[in-house]
């Protein structure tokens, strides 16, 4: 169960300088700093299966595919055991950032406009808009 609470911006921003690589959220950060279980701080949601993101409140249900051309080559992933799997590799990556690591060098912000997805009508969008979507 998610619940919100109000900091303020200087707690906020001491949450992020305890970030460690990896961490996307504040859940997991806290988590790790108040040593909580680790099962209660992950973001992917087992009871809905796939992925959820609760930074950017966007749900990728399981078989979810991601695709990304980088340097004229094409990648995709799938939402596959509450993670992400890059079917070329065949590795698993617990985030979405994590896996956009192992393509594109440097740090990116993976809601760009690189990362696709086939909508409803089979056409190519922005992973982007699914955040308006939640």
């Amino acid at each position: 169960m998610q619940r919100t609470i109000q900091i303020s911006t200087d707690v906020f921003a001491a949450i992020w300088a305890n970030r460690l690589p990896g961490e996307e959220t504040e859940n997991i950060i806290l988590a790790r700093l108040l040593d909580c279980a680790p099962g209660n701080a992950s973001d992917n949601s087992d009871n809905e299966g796939g992925f959820h993101d609760s930074r950017n409140n966007v749900h990728f249900p399981e078989g979810f595919e991601a695709i990304r051309n980088y340097k004229g080559k094409e990648y995709c992933a799938r939402v596959q055991n509450g993670g992400w799997l890059r079917e070329d590799t065949g590795k698993r990556y617990p985030t979405l950032n994590q896996l956009n690591e192992t393509i594109a060098a440097g740090n990116e912000n993976i809601w760009n406009g690189n990362w696709k997805y086939r909508n409803s009508s089979g056409a190519l969008a922005s992973i982007n808009a699914l955040r308006s979507q939640g």
